[in-house]
C-alpha cells in the first residue's frame, strides 16, 4: 500500500490529523484537501514542510 499519514506541525509538535491518505489536492492558497483510502476527506490549511514517501509520512506546517 502507498498511503501516508499526514501530520500538522505547530510549535514544533507534530499531531496526526489523518491516516491512510491516498491523495492530496491543492485547495487554494496554503490549503489542501486530504482524501482517505475509504473516501473520507478533510480540508486543512498549512504549507508542506516535509514529504517522506519511504516512511509514509507527510508533514504540513500550521499557519
Amino acid at each position: 500500500m502507498c498511503e501516508s499519514n499526514v501530520y500538522l506541525k505547530e510549535n514544533d509538535v507534530e499531531k496526526l490529523i489523518m491516516e491512510n491518505v491516498a491523495a492530496i489536492t491543492p485547495a487554494g492558497k496554503d490549503a489542501f484537501v486530504l482524501k482517505g483510502l475509504l473516501g473520507e476527506s478533510m480540508e486543512i490549511k498549512g504549507i508542506i514542510e516535509d514529504i517522506n514517501l519511504m516512511a509514509h509520512k507527510i508533514i504540513l506546517k500550521a499557519l
